[in-house]
């Protein structure tokens, strides 16, 4: 029987345990901050409860992850890691050491693999049919920058790096099997907040060029993927969490001219959560990327 811990309600955990009761997957919950929380530490949890769970989500901010990845290690249980699994050199340094541990105990979270119009993208570049691929520009943002500022630890540090890279530096790796090499440039900077929110970095991989671009200063809800090739193009708009998206599939016509047009729409309804949660809980996910996951940490690094 499924049991599911979530370690922090704040936006994230209260997402899934949202997404678990529809499902009706059994949970409980830790947080130190919320009080009708079903604990407030780990030492509250009885020993009965502790033997239940099966599953664990660690939904906090990133400070405290470590300490309950230690406790949770060698336990028989499955865990889930909000992105980007790592987010300081001693992250990094305890999953290298416990890799073998980890390997197929440890989940992290990434819902846009989820998307159908990612997973149709995907295929089509799959199927090479935009042939060679020469350039890649993704924009992920919104207008939340006031939100940030009033955060009390999200605006530090990295900021909209840590935030928003991950998922098109993973959505990168997952259309493209690939991870961005030579960064040539990148440009970040601090319009409104103590942290970066603005930013943006552009990479060449054997001749193709990659461009990510995100930000908290859209004020609106903004993403798109723009992927050029010999035989034609895609583009990508919006997400369904917040309304409809459209992929275009434009084949190229030669020498020149209007290409003919494929146009897939997706609805403006977000089932990207509930199927990740499937995903892991049904123990179907893949053996953990690690070498990904440290290439995502390093390029932040150094941004």
């Amino acid at each position: 029987m499924t049991f599911v811990l979530i370690i922090g309600l704040g936006i994230q955990g209260k997402k899934r345990k949202k997404i678990l009761d529809q499902l009706k997957i059994k949970s409980i919950s830790l947080d130190p901050y919320v009080s009708n929380s079903d604990y407030t530490s780990l030492k509250l949890i009885t020993k009965d409860s502790l033997k239940k769970i099966t599953h664990v989500m660690i939904c906090t901010p990133y400070n405290d992850r470590l300490k309950f990845l230690n406790f949770f290690l060698n336990l028989n249980v499955k865990i889930l890691i909000e992105k980007p699994l790592i987010s300081t050199d001693k992250e990094k340094k305890f999953f290298l050491m416990n890799k073998k541990k980890i390997k197929n105990k440890i989940y992290s979270a990434y819902n846009h693999r989820f998307e159908d119009s990612i997973l149709k993208c995907r295929e089509i570049l799959k199927d090479r049919r935009i042939g060679k691929l020469y350039f890649c520009k993704m924009t992920y943002g919104n207008g939340t920058a006031r939100n940030i500022k009033d955060s009390k630890w999200k605006n530090k540090g990295k900021g909209v790096i840590m935030d928003l890279i991950p998922h098109l530096l993973d959505t990168t790796f997952f259309l493209f099997n690939m991870m961005p090499k030579n960064i040539n440039n990148f440009f970040k900077k601090n319009f409104e907040n103590k942290s970066p929110d603005y930013f943006n970095m552009n990479t060449i991989n054997k001749n193709f060029f990659i461009s990510l671009d995100v930000s908290y200063l859209y004020w609106k809800n903004y993403f798109k993927i723009l992927i050029v090739g010999s035989k034609g193009m895609l583009e990508l708009t919006g997400l369904p969490k917040w309304g409809k998206t459209k992929l275009f599939f434009e084949k190229r016509k030669f020498p020149s001219g209007k290409p003919k047009t494929l146009i897939y729409k997706y609805p403006a309804k977000d089932f990207t959560w509930a199927r990740e949660l499937k995903y892991f809980i049904k123990g179907k996910f893949k053996a953990l990327q690690l070498s990904k996951e440290v290439e995502i940490y390093n390029i932040i690094k150094k941004c």
